[in-house]
Parts: C-alpha cells; structure tokens; sequence
C-alpha cells in the first residue's frame, strides 16, 4: 500500500508542473494510458497484482489531474467571454482578505449568461464594509490574470490556481442583495464587536476564526521573522490541542458516570466534536481541514483497532488530501505542514525522547512536567535542525533564536490563549473571558517584538551552505546512532548499568539498523545533491563575466547591471501610497541574490522609473547616486548624469550620452541615457526617450548589440531612423501585461520587426536575463518560457522565443 500512494503522490506532483502545451496534447495522453493499461492488464493475468494496481494509480492518478488542471485552465479561459461586458454580476463573499485603506476578497461569480459559478480574487472600490457570506450585485471591471514573475519571487498566478482563483477583477459599484449570517458569522461578529478596534483583534480573530485580515502588516511581519507564523494559522497544532481539550471534557464527564459505563468512546467523541466545531469556526480552510482529516482518520483506525505505524498513516493521508484535490500540491501551505510533520516523524525515528536516560534511568521517572519541558525542548531542536533548510526555502531568512522563542510562546498559546479564546467563542464571552483574552495577546505580541532583531536574511548562496551544514549535522547525528546500534551487546549493556552516566542512551530504544541505512543513505544523497547545486553555482559565477537583468515590475523599469555580488541599477520601478515595487520585487531579488549596489542610476523623475528610489538608497546608503535632475530622495544630494561623462565600473565602460544639462526635475526628454560597453557587446539604457530626443541625439548614438526599448514601446518613441543608427540585434521593453495604455504599440513592435530584432518583454517573458560569459558568448534566459510550469504560462502570447542566442 505505502508503494501505491508513493506512486500516487510523485505522478500527481509530475503532472502538476508540466508546460501546458503538454497537458493540451490529448494524443499522447490517449496513448500512454492505452499502454499502461495493457501493461496493468498483462500483469493481472501474470498474477502481479501489485505491479497491477501500480499501474492503476498510474492512470487514475494522471487523468484525474490531468482533469482537475484542465478544469481551472477552461474556467480561466471562459471568464473574458462572461464577464468582460459590464452588465451587473452576483458576488458571493467567501473569504475577506484585507480591510483598511482598500478591501480585497475572495468571490463567487455569476452572470445571468453562465449558470456556473468562478472564483474571482476582487479589489472591492466602494467603501461598503465587506462581510463573508453577503451577496451582493455589482458591476466589475477585468484586470489581466497575469502576475509578475522574477527569479525566485513570489508566484502570484501560482497562488491563485492553489486557491482555485480563476479571475481578478476590480468592483466598481455593488448594491447588498442578501446578508444572512450562519452560525459562524454571528459568532464571528458577536467577538468582532466584542474587541472592537483593539491591537491584538488581528490576532485573536486570527487564532479563533482563521480571519486574519485584521492584522496589520507589522504584526504578519512580526510573526513570520520570529519564526511563529505557524501559530497564526489554523492546522495540525491547533486541531491537536483542541482535540487534547475535548480529550479531557469527556474524561470529566466520566467522573459523574457508573464505573461500568466508562469507556474510551466518549472522551474521543468529545475530542472529535470539539475538533469538528473548531474547524467549522475556521470555515473549514484548507490546512484546517487537512488536520481535522488526518485526524479522524486516526481515530476511524483507532475504532476499527486497525494498527499502522506513523510513517504508514503519513503516506495515506498525503496520498488521501491530494487524490481529493491535487491542486493542492501548488499550495505552499501545504508544502510547509508536510515538511514539518516529515521532520517530526524523521526526528523521532532517529533520535526519539524515550532514547535519552538520566543516570541510567527514562526521563519520565522525573515527572510530568519536567518530562513535557524537556520533550517540548527535544521537538524545537529537530525542528530547527531539520526544518532550517525548508524555512530557507520558502522564507529566504530564519530567526537564530527560534528555539528560544518557541519554547515560551507555544506553550503560551497553546495552553492559556488558546483555550481561554475558544472558552470566550462558546460562554458569549461569559466572565468577560475576551478581555483575558486581549490581555494575553497583548503581552504575547509585547514579549515577542524584541526577538525580532534575530531574524537574519540569507541569500541563495549562503542558504545552500546552511542547508549543507544542516545536512552534515543529522549525517553526524545519524551516524553517531548507528555506531551505538551496531555496538549493542550484553557486556556493553551491563557495564552501562553498573556505571551509570548523567545523560546516556538507552540502545533497546534506537530504530533498528535497515531504517537507519536507509536514514543515512537518503542524507548521503541529499548531501550529493546539496554539493552539485554548489558546484554548479559556483561554475555558472565563474563562467559569466557580467550581466543584465530586466526586472519584471510591471508597468515601470528597473535594470539591474551586475558582476559577481556588486551591482548598478538604472531606475527603482514605480511607487504608490503605502509601497513601492522596490519592496515588493527589487529589494527581495537583491537580497535573494546577495547583490550588494554600488550605484543608482535614474533616468529621470517619473513615478514609474523613480519610485522605489528613496527605499534603495536608505537601504544602500554608501551607493552613488545618479540622476539628470535637482531632486533629491532619501535626502542625498545626487550625483549628475549628462552627456559626456564616463565611469569605469569593474570590467565595464560606462557612458552617459544624455542629457545635455541638469534640469530641475526631469522628464522624458531629459532621460538620463547610457551606453555600456565591455569590449564585446554595447548595450544602450533609454530610459523614456522621446522620439524628437532620439532625432537630436541620432549622431551621438553608435551602432550596439541590445537596446531598452523606450518608454515601455510606446509609439512616441523609438522612431525608424533611431533604429536604423543603432542597429540592434535583441530589444528589451519593460511593461505589464494588459497595462491600459496598450504598451507596447503594435506600431513600435512592427518596426522592430522590420530591423529582424529579437523581442524580450517582461510582460510576455517575466524577468530577462543576458549572460555575457567568458568565451563571448550571450545566453538569454527569461523566466517565462516554453518549459515553464501551466500555472505560469500565458496563453495571450503565441510562439515563445529562443532562449539561447549566439552572437557572432
């Protein structure tokens, strides 16, 4: 069985992330399910059965996610044909995620043309304050299902698929149709009214109704660098804690009970009702669910006196939660609770509790709570040992004191806040318990804040090394175990009993030597793994001697120039009340890629080149800064950009051809433009050059090998003569997809055309990438290409380009 959901689970995480033109080729879907069905058929006559029911959950597998994929996919297709009219729609609230200056919500969707109904991801406009469940009406206006995509970034249409999200849209107008709460609603705002506007609502909501909405950024921001978002969000601790309560309300009930009517029942089905009314509370999320699933699983075995080990239970649940819905695997939530828990189930089996001895005795012999303490302390250190490597994957960052902090705020919350808010959800607030509540999470939030200074950000790099680390450390730990396994006799076993140490082993406990080959060798390996991914960075470093980087910010510019870990970056992307893309993307990428700015280089004043610069140079305050203007940002004085001027940076030769003065604040014609040389290649920043600029500067303009194409491609710019002086093989144009001036023109796309250039968009293509390497050779590389995953691809766009170009 654990071989069939083995197969189950990696042919499900295969499909998951095949390009689309594979998913929609039904030819050689029709014929692969044909051969192993013959195959499985050939090995049911064999009397293989269970080669026969692999073959089996091969093809179920397979086609039931191939069917789910192509059921998001339609559904995303046919939204444009229904809703792309203004006549009013219905909206089903489902889920608030944000109230403040703007409301964003996760919606159902239905128009008197189509009967089904599509989940929309909706900024709402009117000032209407938004509940779940209300029905409203409303006309919506269709925003581009696209989201920007850079290396390593956060992977917007990723997010929506895992969510079953097939549609963005922007209410305009909305009048409410219907607002009839269930249960959970008026609870809901019974505790809403009940804490008012009070600092810690976010986070009481939070942890009884799986409403986070409340809380602020600084508080998410708070909890993820502390190494705690875990506790926010609603899964298998919280499902596991509330099932211990129910646990003990039915052991009370008990007391008053006949002895002969004492069973194991009743405490269980108090814990799995519990479980259930607590999971309703949480609206039944998606990690919710998945624990109170994995759980009455459990009790069902439990029941049925079915025995499974740990490892067993795990592969049926995953293979169970994915064969129900596989698009889960594009969840990073789920990622996260499954990791944790493989974690848990490896630490246990290496180094268990019951192993540990203290003066050659169990550590339970010391008591209850000291015996709790010390496990609670034996889980955060596998934890930190075992789950690092997954945190720095997702989070690129860890806090260095994460065990500490865990071991005061789990027991916190999971033995006073906890039960004291689910007290306060079912009394009414009986005693005033949600001012008990607000107290605790109060000093909760105060007690964590300093710990925040801890967090420590890593770059790819530097996480490659510490997963590395990570990894020798359970090798030497692994090893260690299987030295003292394999040395286990009666001599050794008696003398331990006769001299007792402090703190020894008890070596009866430790797993038995199979499991720890396969625990070592399956280390080996992720070591091998570890140590070519080093490799091969270290090589593609070697290889490369500079290179350019058109960030995808949507409809703004940010080109970042680079040599090794020091980088130039001409323009910053936009800004707009309360962020910037330089926080967003620019910042994040920097950091991910251990890029330190030497300078900032601004073509001119606008919004969307300007916009993230004060935040870059508070973050880079020793970096130069550049700009054709007086403006200053970040109260730096800037450096001038204007013709005539050059820079030796590193290898490269840098030239500024425009513009001809400094100006008070600069505008288009007053684009700072440079040339980039390296005595192979020329490459040529034109910022937002205007066509009557590119006229008067045309003499000036040598031939070059790759041009940014100006102002996003709009027709005000990049005339034909201009292109003819320059004679560009690749043009690269920074715009978002959909953006409602139509950039870039079908004019402008049509003279680059004519000049047989190479057109990279970072609307169509995400971040682009030129590799100059050491033998003269250019490598293009985008992050949207024709391999990349179906979540990711757009079907707006027709004929994906090359992504490797050799340049004579």
């Amino acid at each position: 069985m654990e071989r069939i959901c083995l197969v189950l689970i990696v042919i499900c995480l295969s499909i998951m992330y095949l390009p689309l033109t594979w998913l929609q080729a039904s030819d050689w879907q029709l014929g692969l399910i044909i051969v192993l069905s013959v195959c499985t058929l050939v090995c049911w006559w064999k009397k293989k059965k269970q080669l026969a029911l692999i073959g089996v959950a091969i093809v179920i597998s397979g086609v039931w996610s191939v069917i789910n994929i192509k059921g998001l996919v339609i559904q995303t297709q046919q939204v444009p044909v229904y809703f792309a009219n203004t006549k009013p729609v219905i909206i089903k609230i489902e889920k608030v995620l944000h109230q403040g200056d703007y409301q964003t919500a996760i919606a159902l969707l239905q128009t008197t043309e189509a009967a089904e109904q599509y989940r929309f991801y909706l900024t709402w406009l009117p000032k209407q304050p938004l509940q779940s469940g209300q029905i409203w009406r409303g006309e919506i206006k269709l925003k581009p299902f696209t989201s920007r995509l850079n290396q390593g970034g956060f992977q917007r249409q990723k997010w929506f698929y895992a969510n079953r999200i097939v549609g963005t849209a922007n209410v305009k107008q909305a009048r409410l149709l219907s607002d009839q709460p269930n249960l959970r609603q008026h609870l809901l705002r019974f505790a809403q009214r009940q804490l008012k506007d009070h600092p810690s609502t976010g986070l009481l909501l939070a942890l009884g109704f799986a409403e986070k909405y409340h809380l602020t950024q600084e508080q998410l921001k708070l909890f993820q660098q502390t190494g705690t978002a875990h506790l926010i969000a609603i899964s298998g601790l919280h499902i596991g804690l509330v099932f211990f309560f129910g646990l003990l309300v039915g052991r009370g009930i008990q007391y008053l009970l006949p002895t002969r009517k004492i069973t194991p029942i009743l405490p269980l089905l108090c814990g799995g009702a519990l479980t259930i009314f607590y999971s309703y509370l949480a609206d039944f999320s998606i990690p919710t669910t998945r624990a109170a699933i994995g759980l009455i699983l459990l009790l069902l075995l439990r029941f049925r006196r079915c025995h499974l080990t740990w490892w067993q239970l795990y592969l049926r649940c995953l293979a169970l939660f994915i064969m129900f819905d596989p698009i889960i695997l594009l969840s990073d939530s789920f990622w996260l609770s499954a990791s944790a828990v493989f974690c848990l189930l490896v630490w246990n089996e290496l180094l268990p509790l019951s192993v540990w001895q203290w003066r050659g005795k169990p550590l339970s012999q010391l008591g209850k709570v000291p015996y709790y303490l010390l496990g609670l302390l034996h889980i955060q250190i596998g934890l930190s040992l075992l789950f690092t490597p997954i945190t720095l994957l997702f989070f690129h960052g860890i806090n260095l004191q994460n065990v500490l902090i865990n071991l005061w705020i789990v027991p916190l919350f999971s033995l006073l806040l906890i039960p004291c808010i689910l007290l306060s959800i079912i009394t009414f607030n009986g005693l005033g318990s949600w001012q008990w509540c607000v107290t605790i999470a109060t000093k909760s939030l105060e007690w964590l804040m300093p710990w925040q200074t801890t967090w420590r950000e890593f770059s790819l790099l530097e996480s490659l090394w510490m997963r590395l680390i990570c990894l020798c450390m359970v090798l030497i730990i692994g090893w260690y175990v299987y030295y003292q396994k394999q040395h286990l006799n009666k001599n050794s076993t008696l003398l331990a009993q006769l001299q007792p140490q402090i703190i020894s082993f008890n070596r009866e406990q430790l797993p038995d030597i199979k499991r720890l080959h396969y625990m070592i060798i399956s280390v080996i390996v992720g070591l091998i793994w570890q140590l070519m991914l080093l490799g091969h960075h270290y090589y593609q470093h070697w290889q490369t001697r500079w290179s350019l980087e058109m960030l995808d910010v949507g409809q703004g510019l940010a080109v970042l120039i680079r040599q090794g870990d020091k980088g130039v970056l001409y323009d910053t992307g936009v800004s707009w009340q309360g962020g910037s893309m330089a926080e967003l993307e620019i910042l994040p990428y920097l950091q991910r890629q251990g890029i330190k700015l030497e300078k900032i280089i601004l073509s001119h004043d606008d919004n969307d080149h300007s916009g993230g610069a004060t935040k870059l140079l508070m973050h880079y305050p020793k970096a130069e800064f550049y700009t054709p203007s007086q403006v200053t940002y970040a109260n730096r004085s800037p450096l001038p950009c204007m013709r005539g001027k050059e820079m030796q940076w590193r290898t490269l030769r840098i030239s500024m051809l425009a513009p001809e003065q400094i100006v008070a604040q600069a505008r288009n014609q007053h684009t700072c433009v440079l040339l980039i040389e390296d005595g192979q290649y020329q490459v040529l920043l034109t910022g937002d050059l205007d066509r009557k600029s590119e006229l008067r500067y045309l003499s000036l303009l040598p031939k070059v090998d790759i041009v940014q194409i100006a102002h996003h491609g709009s027709k005000t710019s990049t005339s034909q003569p201009f292109l003819q002086q320059i004679d560009a093989k690749i043009a690269l144009i920074s715009s978002g997809l959909g953006n409602r001036w139509h950039f870039p023109h079908l004019e402008v796309l049509e003279r680059l055309a004519m000049q047989k250039m190479q057109i990279l968009n970072t609307g169509w293509d995400g971040q682009i990438r030129l590799r100059f390497m050491r033998n003269n050779e250019l490598i293009i590389t985008t992050e949207r290409h024709q391999r990349t995953a179906w979540f990711n691809q757009l079907d707006e766009v027709g004929g994906w380009r090359n992504s490797r170009l050799k340049v004579e």
